[in-house]
């Protein structure tokens, strides 16, 4: 009864052992599979070289390796080569081909048509997330099993004769124990290195492996947290850099592109990606590229100016260093700013020195000349004394109503002018209005046309100060339209606003100049403006006192048929 049990659990064990085998065989491949196609993936071009790897593989595997595209065609193998590879049939039915083209890895046993035999098949994806890449076959035959199960047989049988089946059998119960558990220690160490960082082992027990299952999830769990911190840092690095107005460009040793935030492609209308792009194609930019050049070969930094051609030209500053590491220059960082306005300013501010100077100069100097002339003798000429005292009032008035005016402007912009902004009745300030500017219309021979109905709603503005926008205006008016021309002040209302227009038949303006005619001191016509007496800050007060008060201006004109100034206020 021994005998026939040792003998059947001899048989049991036979089979299992021939299985185990198989399952070794097919592990074996598996891993011969995987080699293989990192082997394949690592090729700088595998299709033209297929039948070269196939066979450099299949000699050094002592395997069968054939190399198949996504399509099932057969690009090479370690058994055939020439004539027979081109007459081989589309592989593409194959179980272990598809299933690797569908999940990545495939198996199956069948008898091979080309070589006669029995085999075991195992095919993996060249490329484990692109399938388009083909897959790698091997293929052992199934005879190296049978054989080993031949080599085993007496020596399992000799050991179930001397009863030393029950030890082997506790001794195989506890291999595959131990190799179960690093097994899954294993498999866990792939999930991690694959991307998933939250995989971990289970340790059991207190020994050596338990030990060791532990200090690997201390590890994942460190590991974790590392990537963790440098994600965060990153993702808060590029939002920081996101939010700035600035544009900021990281490049490596090379000069090519490794950071560009969104202002950087804002600036410059670069389109991304931008990563691995040189400046120069991310931007067509001569400058730029200079500039990420020069900041490479620098050794400190530096600053550029750049200037981007368009209908509007925009001025950049640009500040350069280059990031070095043991003497060697391994990237650039250039960070831009929009500079147009501030030399937009700059360019105002010049101007407004200028005009101020000048401005002051000519009374000024009229002052002195006559009180000089005076002063040397002149007193004594009772009939100069009058005319060149009435010339000095005359341009002391003029040089106190520039700095009336100028002081007046200054305390508009800086929000310091009191403004007691109530409901309006614009019929009766315009009716104070038309009281103060008819004498001036009447001494030119103009003609004044005021339709403004009693009816009209009231508006929001301060009295006072749309007394002084209108006046500023008609006067104008008055100043730039010929004798015997026209001047007329209208106003509706509608869509919760009041309308006012002040229009002439005057000189116009010419369309270069409509931009510019609110700007402090800019005339149109310098010597007549200056004839007429005006400061050149009356259109600049009337647009700065307009805004205090909630509404707007706007003009029309066309050269030589007049000019029309808008103003809106909102409904009271």
């Amino acid at each position: 009864m021994a005998g026939v049990s040792s003998l059947t659990a001899g048989l049991f064990l036979h089979g299992s052992i021939g299985r185990h085998v198989a399952d070794q065989v097919a592990e074996r491949l598996t891993q011969d599979a995987i080699l293989a196609a990192d082997l394949v993936r690592s090729d700088a071009n595998p299709e033209a070289n297929a039948d070269a790897i196939a066979d450099r593989l299949g000699e050094v595997l002592a395997i069968r390796v054939t190399l198949v595209d996504s399509r099932g065609k057969v690009l090479g193998d370690s058994e055939l080569n020439g004539d027979a590879l081109g007459q081989l049939e589309n592989h593409a039915a194959r179980p272990e081909i598809r299933e690797a083209l569908g999940s990545g890895g495939g198996s199956s046993t069948r008898r091979s048509a080309t070589l006669a035999e029995d085999m075991l098949y195992v095919a993996r994806r060249v490329d484990p997330a692109d399938p388009a890449r083909g897959v790698v076959r091997v293929a052992v035959p199934l005879t190296e099993v049978s054989r080993a199960q031949r080599e085993i047989r007496i020596p399992l049988l000799t050991a179930a004769l001397l009863s030393l089946l029950v030890a082997w059998a506790l001794g195989r119960l506890v291999a595959r124990r131990l190799a179960g558990r690093l097994e899954a220690m294993s498999k866990t160490a792939s999930e991690i290195a694959g991307g998933n960082t939250a995989a971990r082992a289970l340790p059991t027990g207190r020994d050596e492996i338990a030990t060791l299952g532990r200090s690997f999830n201390r590890m994942a769990d460190q590991l974790d947290e590392r990537l963790s911190l440098l994600s965060r840092e990153r993702n808060q690095l590029v939002g920081l850099l996101d939010t700035m107005v600035e544009g900021v460009l990281l490049t490596d040793g090379s000069g090519r592109i490794l950071l560009a935030n969104r202002a950087f492609e804002r600036i410059f209308a670069a389109t991304p990606p931008l990563r691995g792009l040189r400046p120069l194609e991310a931007a067509r930019v001569p400058a730029l590229q200079e500039a990420v050049e020069a900041a490479l070969s620098g050794d400190g930094p530096a600053t550029r100016e750049i200037v981007l051609p368009g209908p509007e030209e925009k001025v950049l500053g640009a500040s350069l260093v280059s990031i070095r590491e043991n003497s060697t220059t391994v990237g650039a960082v250039v960070v831009f700013h929009d500079m147009t306005e501030l030399k937009k300013l700059e360019k105002v501010r010049r101007e407004f020195v200028a005009n101020v100077s000048h401005e002051l100069r000519t009374p000024l100097t009229a002052i002195r000349g006559y009180a000089e002339t005076l002063r040397d003798g002149a007193l004594l000429d009772s009939g100069r004394v009058r005319e060149f005292a009435d010339v000095i009032h005359r341009h002391a008035r003029r040089l106190q109503a520039l700095i009336e005016d100028l002081l007046d402007l200054s305390s508009i912009e800086q929000g310091q002018s009191r403004m007691d902004v109530a409901a309006t009745s614009l019929h009766e300030v315009v009716s104070q209005v038309e009281a103060m500017i008819r004498p001036l219309v009447a001494e030119k021979k103009q003609s004044l046309h005021v339709s403004v109905p009693s009816s009209l709603p009231r508006l929001r503005a301060d009295r006072d100060r749309l007394v002084q926008v209108l006046i500023n205006l008609l006067d104008n008016a008055v100043k730039f339209t010929p004798e015997e021309g026209t001047i007329m002040l209208q106003a509706n209302a509608g869509q919760g606003r009041v309308i006012i227009n002040v229009r002439d038949t005057g000189i116009g303006i010419p369309p270069e100049d409509l931009p510019r005619i609110f700007e402090r001191f800019y005339r149109v016509d310098r010597s007549r403006d200056r004839r007429e007496g005006g400061t050149g800050l009356g259109l600049a007060i009337a647009k700065h006192l307009t805004q205090a008060m909630g509404g707007s201006i706007d003009v029309q004109s066309s050269q030589g048929r007049g000019t029309n100034f808008q103003l809106t206020f909102p409904r009271a």
